[in-house]
């Protein structure tokens, strides 16, 4: 029997020689021997080999137990990589659109639950004194007037018409606002606004009429008729690319008789152009605005004073205004209505030395001025007893303690405006509602987060027989029942804002009393989904 024997190993090769002795004796000197572009291929080769160990143990574990692994021990799965942009965030939204409905609604009955519990003595509640309406009365389900549709009809075909001098001012200006709307206001269309004979010229957006096509109309109007143009009112708006200190020059003589003069974004004015407007407008002036201007310095300010008949003046977006461009402001002394919004370099020390220059003022903007306290607000409000409307807007470092003087001197606010002021309470609130009482007609308090149903009580109290116009939105700490009890009562309320207050249902829309209320901005008729 012949005995089997193995064959001796082939010779090794040269190459596979000089493999093997080239190898490393340990995987570190191998990481530090390799060049830097052989890193990455021992890196993704352990990881790989890690990745096929673990599903070796996850089928091993299968075939001798029967039994997945538990999902605790896998490792979690990446997040899904979100891609930048704005498709990709809109997607992101509309997803996430109802989880997050789902978890404020939770946050908010456990607001209100705690609420209660802390004070069940104040729950308001609203026992519903009608039947549930159809449908809830909107401003576009309002029959508009014949004259209304008549003018609406002129602005969708303003191309065809010959002329619009035989309507009225008033009706030449709505046909101008419904033009610009429908974004149909080109040059070709500027004669029919800007005709000889005209006396009011009322153009809310100029930003598709350069200046070359606002001269040669002026020019025209002023050539085909005997005699000069005579302005009484002139308001253009988004104007900056059509007027500059030129146009100024061209209107010359027209302006001697302007008793409004209304310049909206004139970018472009200089202070040349402002003195120039000033000399000409001097006699008659009675309302002047210029917004939007970066270039007029404290000379132009300065030329203001020479208007004597001024009685309103609003200076909005100027960010280059200080407390010494504006210190000659405190000379004018007939005037009675006051805009000065966002002005960021404005103190609280000018406007309260302001205030008492200016005791007769009856209406004063401050919104947007970033860099004011309680100190201004009630500096205003303890030097100037006869206003009637104040707007506060935006000022998120005022507290409730600068409204104390509407409550202590009985200041007859009409209209009041106190949008995104972060830091107020129902003290703010109750403080106007005790001072204004009947005289208060509009109140804006959209943003206000911390107020709550105190102020609803407050102004059923004190304000319900004048309130007329109410802005909540995004109040959501305002109960439902609070704002129908409110509602209820208050009889001349007409136009109620609701956007973003999820906590007001349909039974609210549908229930309360005032059939003639026009509620704008609810999530019920903007098309979201709340609860019922």
């Amino acid at each position: 029997m012949k005995r089997k024997c193995r064959a001796p190993p082939p010779p090794a090769s040269p190459r596979s020689t000089r493999s093997r002795s080239s190898a490393p004796s340990s995987p570190d000197s191998d990481v530090a021997a390799s060049p830097p572009a052989a890193v990455h291929d021992v890196v993704n080769s352990r990881r790989s080999s890690s990745s096929t160990a673990g599903v070796s143990r996850e089928r091993a574990l299968y075939f001798a137990t029967g039994e997945r692994p538990s999902s605790a021990a896998r490792p979690a799965a990446d997040d899904k990589e979100a891609w930048p942009g704005y498709f990709a965030t809109a997607r992101q939204l509309r997803d996430n659109r109802q989880a997050a409905q789902d978890a404020r609604k939770q946050r908010q009955d456990v607001e209100q639950l705690q609420q209660r519990h802390l004070a069940p003595e104040h729950v308001v509640v609203w026992r519903p004194q009608r039947a549930p309406r159809a449908s809830v009365l909107t401003a576009n389900d309002v029959v508009h007037k014949l004259k209304d549709i008549a003018l609406n009809s002129l602005a969708a075909h303003v191309e065809q018409l010959p002329t619009l001098a035989y309507i009225d001012a008033s009706a030449r200006h709505q046909v101008a606002r419904a033009v610009v709307e429908r974004r149909k206001l080109l040059p070709h269309v500027l004669p029919l606004f800007i005709f000889p004979g005209v006396t009011e010229i009322d153009i809310p957006d100029c930003s598709h009429i350069d200046e070359e096509s606002l001269v040669q109309a002026l020019t025209q109007c002023t050539d085909a008729s005997a005699t000069k143009l005579v302005l009484t009112v002139l308001r253009l708006g988004l104007c900056g690319r059509c007027v500059s200190d030129s146009v100024i020059q061209e209107l010359g003589p027209a302006l001697n008789t302007v008793e409004e003069l209304q310049l909206q974004g004139c970018y472009r004015l200089s202070d040349a152009g402002c003195q120039d407007l000033v000399r000409r407008c001097a006699p008659s002036l009675d309302s002047l605005e210029l917004s939007c201007n970066q270039r007029i310095t404290k000379q132009s300010i300065d030329c203001f004073g020479e208007l004597q008949q001024l009685h309103s003046l609003t200076l909005s977006e100027c960010p280059q205004l200080d407390d010494a461009s504006l210190a000659s402001l405190k000379c004018m002394k007939q005037l009675r209505k006051l805009k000065l919004n966002q002005l960021e370099r404005v103190s609280d020390a000018f406007f309260v030395s302001l205030a008492q220059s200016l005791p007769e003022l009856e209406e004063v903007s401050l919104a947007r001025c970033s860099q004011l306290t309680d100190t201004a607000v009630k500096g205003i409000l303890n030097a100037c007893r006869g206003l009637k409307v104040l707007d506060v807007s935006d000022l998120h470092r005022i507290t409730d303690g600068c409204f104390e003087p509407v409550r202590e001197h009985g200041h007859a606010l009409r209209r009041v405006s106190m949008r995104c002021c972060l830091e107020l309470t129902d003290a703010a609130f109750q403080h106007i509602a005790l001072g204004a009482q009947a005289y208060l007609e509009t109140l804006e308090m959209s943003s206000v987060s911390q107020a709550t149903d105190a102020t609803m009580t407050a102004l059923l109290e004190h304000c319900a027989s004048s309130l007329t116009t109410l802005d909540i939105s995004f109040c959501r700490n305002i109960s439902e029942d609070a704002l129908g009890v409110l509602t209820d009562g208050a009889d001349n309320l007409g136009s109620l804002v609701l956007w973003g207050c999820t906590q007001i249902t349909a039974r609210y829309l549908t229930c309360h009393s005032r059939d003639n209320l026009i509620v704008t901005g609810h999530p019920l008729l903007t098309g979201l989904s709340v609860r019922y």
